[in-house]
């Protein structure tokens, strides 16, 4: 009867080698070695004739049980071989040797679908042959698993089941059984799938059924040769992925696992766009890379600038191979008010005033200064791009406290001559353009040479700009000021003529 044995060959992706061992054992357990052979890679040890045995194997394989769970892979290439490796196989002997009336076929265990979309690796080869997967209904995997004993009924309609008795069909066309035999052997396949039902269903109660990113976040991997001493550009040859809702900012990201940084970089439509997001996570992993994380917050705007976000590496890990990565987080920026909404707008008024002269206006102090730019000989790049970000938050946080609303613009100016407010407004919109369109064109620049042999005209387009601001902002500042002195003076006078009464 040896020679009559249907050979069955489990293929699998190393992410289920668990699952496809117990289905293995499972199936020495249902059939008797005598009418059933049964391969599984895993039982193959390496050698130079490695190959040469798997083909050989795979050109005796009569069914072809590819487990697929649906599980996320990080290599298809054995099964891919295998699949691939058979089908050809089939094109030169389409019927089993032992069992010539029937077929060569594939079966996958297919998981979370009713068609073997989950492997991906199949698909691409184009197969031809007939398909008949066996799916588990993920909604069941919410319940607690069957125990073995669990009505037969129930079982008998199990994909596992079904499964079993599909080989249990090929093999009874050419070997007869007596109806006790008969029997038994259905009893056999019934406890086999009970207890593999179970092992099935712990395994997938494990897998993720849902996940959400109410945050967004960025992994970047760096390569084995980012490593390296006196290595330029660390992210040249990179990966970045992508967790979350980034249509927002004016780009759509990669999905489905790590993609090349070149990619994502050229994937972003609009200049400034990629130019901020590269800069930013460039500014990022070079200081994790460096161990500094001091300055450790970097700010990016939607693409309208009307919502703000902090991005920062709250996770950084080196491998012993040398490979580093890091999980930058992106979180909006929201601020929750407290009290009178007119008070309220005017501290952030007040804040928004003097965080821009701390950035611009106080010379050798201020960080974006004419004359801190002009000290500059190193990552003139980097401070400029930040220096862009920062203003951009400061913008968007000007929108947010609603300093553009009508009544804003009155409480803290007052009743201007016709056309003032336009006048201020022109000047502002005037110098921030050029200011904008300078740090752009060093940003877009080819190399550092050119960077620094620029630096002088980008030097005197800030000088003009703080110039022709600094008047403006002395105004606005001081106005706020006084502003809310007259509300809390008034609430003092109140608070007293209360008290004397």
């Amino acid at each position: 009867m040896a020679e009559e044995r249907l050979h069955v060959f489990i293929s699998y992706s190393s992410e289920d080698r668990d699952l496809a061992t117990a289905i293995a054992e499972e199936l020495r357990r249902a059939f008797n070695p005598a009418i059933l052979k049964l391969t599984i890679d895993v039982e193959f040890s390496l050698g130079s004739n490695w190959r040469d045995r798997l083909k050989a194997d795979l050109d005796d394989t009569d069914i072809l049980l590819v487990v697929a769970t649906g599980k996320q892979k990080v290599s298809h290439s054995f099964t891919g071989f295998e699949v691939g490796y058979f089908d050809a196989s089939i094109s030169h002997s389409p019927k089993m040797e032992h069992f010539p009336t029937q077929d060569r076929i594939m079966i996958p265990v297919a998981v979370f679908t009713k068609t073997p979309e989950t492997m991906s690796d199949i698909q691409a080869l184009q197969i031809n042959a007939p398909f008949d997967p066996m799916v588990v209904d993920p909604a069941a995997l919410k319940n607690p698993a069957n125990p073995a004993g669990a009505a037969n009924g129930a079982l008998k309609k199990s994909p596992i089941f079904r499964l079993f008795k599909r080989i249990q069909g090929i093999i009874n066309q050419s070997i007869q059984l007596s109806d006790e035999e008969q029997e038994a052997f259905n009893e056999q396949l019934l406890e086999s799938s009970a207890r593999l039902f179970n092992v099935v269903h712990l395994e997938l109660q494990k897998r993720v059924y849902q996940e959400n990113f109410p945050e967004r976040k960025i992994v970047v991997r760096t390569s084995l040769a980012a490593s390296q001493p006196g290595r330029g550009d660390a992210l040249s040859d990179a990966t970045v992925e992508f967790f979350g809702r980034f249509d927002s900012f004016g780009f759509q990201a990669p999905q489905g696992g790590p993609v090349p940084w070149s990619q994502f970089a050229e994937s972003i439509g609009e200049e400034d766009i990629a130019r901020c997001w590269t800069s930013t996570i460039q500014m990022l992993t070079s200081a994790a890379m460096r161990g500094d994380f001091r300055d450790n917050r970097q700010v990016v705007t939607s693409q309208e600038k009307d919502r703000a976000f902090r991005m920062f590496v709250a996770r950084s890990v080196i491998y012993y191979s040398g490979v580093r990565e890091f999980h930058i987080y992106i979180v909006e920026i929201r601020y929750k008010d407290y009290g009178d909404p007119t008070t309220t707008m005017l501290l952030k008024a007040i804040s928004i005033g003097l965080q821009y002269r701390f950035m611009f206006l106080e010379g050798k102090t201020s960080e974006f200064s004419p004359n801190s730019f002009n000290a500059t000989l190193h990552d003139l790049r980097g401070r400029i791009a930040e220096m862009i970000q920062q203003l951009d938050y400061l913008l968007w946080y000007s929108q947010d406290a609603g300093l553009n609303e009508p009544e804003s613009i009155l409480q803290i100016l007052g009743d201007l001559p016709t056309g003032e407010i336009e006048r201020k407004s022109g000047i502002w919109e005037t110098e921030k353009s050029k200011l904008y369109a300078a740090a752009r064109k060093m940003l877009a620049t080819a190399d550092d040479r050119e960077l620094l042999q620029n630096k002088a005209e980008f030097v005197t387009v800030l000088q003009a700009f703080c110039d022709s601001t600094r008047v403006l902002n002395e105004d606005f500042t001081s106005k706020v000021l006084l502003a809310l002195g007259r509300i809390v003076s008034g609430a003092q006078t109140k608070v007293g003529l209360t008290a004397a009464a």
